[in-house]
Formats: C-alpha cells, sequence, structure tokens
C-alpha cells in the first residue's frame, strides 16, 4: 500500500470518528419549556438554529480533512469523487436544516398561540388573554 493511499485511509477513519462524535450532541439537548416567542433565546427556533451551527462547523470540519486527504494524491483523481459528495452533503444539510426550521418556527407559532388564549389556527378562543380586563 502506498503511502497516500495511507494517508488517505487515515484520513477518512478520523473524518469518519469527527462527524461522528459532533453529531450526536445536537440530539442530547434537553427540551425546554415552550414559553418563548420566536427568535427569543430559549425558543425552539434559536435552540435548533444553535444545533445547526454546531452541525455545520462538523459538516465543514469533515469536508476540510477530507480535502486534506485528497490533496496529497499527486494525479487529483480523488478531487472528483469529493466535489461530488460535498455537493451532495451540502445538498442533504440545507434541505434537513430547512425542514427543522420551519418545524421550530411552527412550535414556537404555536407556543406563542398558547400564551396568548388562541386556536392553534391563531383565531380567538374567546378565553381573556394576560393583561385583559376583567369579564363582565
Amino acid at each position: 500500500m502506498s503511502s497516500a493511499a495511507g494517508k488517505t485511509i487515515i484520513a477518512v477513519a478520523s473524518l469518519m470518528a469527527l462527524v461522528g462524535c459532533q453529531s450526536t450532541a445536537g440530539s442530547m439537548t434537553t427540551a425546554a419549556p415552550h414559553t418563548a416567542g420566536i427568535d427569543e433565546s430559549g425558543s425552539a427556533s434559536a435552540r435548533a438554529h444553535a444545533e445547526l451551527e454546531a452541525e455545520a462547523r462538523a459538516l465543514g470540519t469533515a469536508q476540510g480533512v477530507a480535502a486534506m486527504a485528497a490533496s496529497v494524491d499527486k494525479t487529483g483523481l480523488s478531487s472528483i469523487p469529493l466535489i461530488v459528495g460535498v455537493n451532495a452533503s451540502n445538498a442533504a444539510y440545507q434541505a434537513r436544516s430547512d425542514a427543522r426550521m420551519k418545524a421550530a418556527e411552527e412550535e414556537d407559532l404555536q407556543a406563542t398561540y398558547r400564551k396568548y388564549g388562541m386556536k392553534p389556527d391563531g383565531t380567538p378562543s374567546g378565553r381573556p388573554g394576560p393583561g385583559s380586563g376583567p369579564a363582565n
């Protein structure tokens, strides 16, 4: 086995370990009560945004490690599958992050509706919300 192939194998193994370690951090977060509004600290949107930023850093690190491994190849042929893999992983990350942010925004919206005594569709429920005057 040539030293370039050995270095590539070591880099790929390191990449897998790095991605495996960093991708589990987002699933271990504990859920806080949903009393915050959209884009407030503690809201579902803020938590999802922080988790997605960490995943983006991990993905970028993994892509950097793979690029360093591909740079060892003097022929340049290893960069072709790297480019395809990077494009595919970026597209998958973007689709997944868009779906997670939309779900978090909907969760925040429903929390806001509950906070102000509204129905899940946003229409008034007839119950007085916080700060309302006394019922006659």
